[in-house]
């Protein structure tokens, strides 16, 4: 399932995780932070180096498109990684996958293959990832 919030008053694109990482970080200062749960994953903006990279629903080359954006060295905000279909292109391969913010604000999923800094089969460097035992969770599918 794609994600995209717009504001009525003004029409800017409003980051679904960023509302709720406000919403959280504002419950935990009250006390009122629900019970024990993994944390959301926080991030940072990664480079895009690849040409024409399609955007995905969840971290696999069989699902859907989450934009019709096709990304072409760009400047995006990740939020988190996890493992999924391994892509290859060239001598690069890699089985994580980064979920990130498109420039035109729609959430999806790219292959690290296509996000700068990483190695074969190697996670990002500074973005988050979920494993089975990590406290980082990567909220949508």
């Amino acid at each position: 399932m794609t994600s995209k919030i717009t504001t009525r008053s003004s029409g800017s694109r409003l980051p679904v995780r960023a509302l709720l990482a406000a919403l959280l970080g504002m419950a935990a200062l009250l006390g009122v932070a629900p019970g024990p749960a993994r944390a959301a994953a926080s991030g940072g903006t990664v480079h895009i180096w690849g040409s024409q990279v399609r955007v995905r629903q969840c971290a696999s080359t069989t699902c859907g498109l989450a934009s019709s954006e096709r990304l072409t060295n760009v400047s995006v905000y990740a939020y988190c990684q996890r493992w999924g279909d391994r892509v290859t292109d060239g001598p690069y391969y890699n089985h994580y996958w980064v979920e990130i913010v498109t420039p035109q604000g729609w959430l999806g999923w790219v292959s690290a293959v296509y996000v700068s800094g990483g190695s074969n089969d190697g996670p990002v460097p500074d973005v988050p990832t979920e494993t089975d035992s990590s406290p980082v969770y990567c909220a949508y599918p």
